[in-house]
């Protein structure tokens, strides 16, 4: 029976250690280390261009809102929400896209 070494990778490690706000200062440097062994892949897009996704869903959202605002002054309640929830929407996407990409993917994946 052959047996197999687990991978080290920096994500099996916080699977089985938890919260690194819990580590000790010997789990920092284990998982410093094995940083340097076997890095984490890049994200997939980088900061300057999960700030540009960003700031596109802003844009987004406040046309949204003024949409909503100018539907409810004209009466139209119903659609005055389906945007407002839109341009709620897309401020949570501008929030999560402005902490990087690990959190945005999580954001839309629903993590």
């Amino acid at each position: 029976m052959t047996r197999t070494q687990p991978t080290l990778t920096t994500d099996a490690f916080r699977d089985r250690h938890g919260d690194p706000a819990t580590w000790s200062v010997a789990a920092l440097d284990s998982y410093q280390v094995i940083g340097d062994i076997a890095p984490p892949p890049p994200p997939l897009l980088t900061h300057r261009e999960m700030q540009a996704e960003a700031e596109a869903w802003e844009a987004s959202a406040a046309n949204q809102q003024r949409l909503a605002d100018e539907l409810a002054r004209e009466g139209h309640d119903i659609a005055a929400g389906i945007h407002r929830r839109g341009a709620r929407d897309a401020r949570q996407h501008a929030a999560a896209a402005r902490l990087g990409w690990p959190y945005y993917e999580a954001f839309i994946n629903g993590w």
